[in-house]
């Protein structure tokens, strides 16, 4: 079985979302979608990051990884 390669970006990403006491007022939200490095990342609703890969429309993308409840709760719209 093959490991699946890291996707550093991704990490990036995850690691400065839940870093929620330097950049608390940094509003994050539910299908949020941005480039970095090449790639298209979004986040769902329940604050899960994903990698839209090539050839992967209607057939699923990559899971990154995920912030944490508080900071997912302390980010996005209380209406979500």
């Amino acid at each position: 079985m093959e490991a699946i390669p890291r996707d550093i970006t991704a990490e990036r990403i995850l690691d400065h979302l839940n870093e929620i006491e330097h950049y608390s007022d940094e509003a994050i939200a539910p299908y949020w979608e941005f480039s970095m490095d090449g790639n298209t990342y979004y986040l769902t609703s329940g604050g899960f990051l994903y990698r839209k890969d090539p050839g992967t429309e209607g057939v699923g993308d990559f899971f990154c990884g995920y912030l944490t409840e508080e900071v997912w709760y302390y980010r996005t719209d209380d209406g979500w």
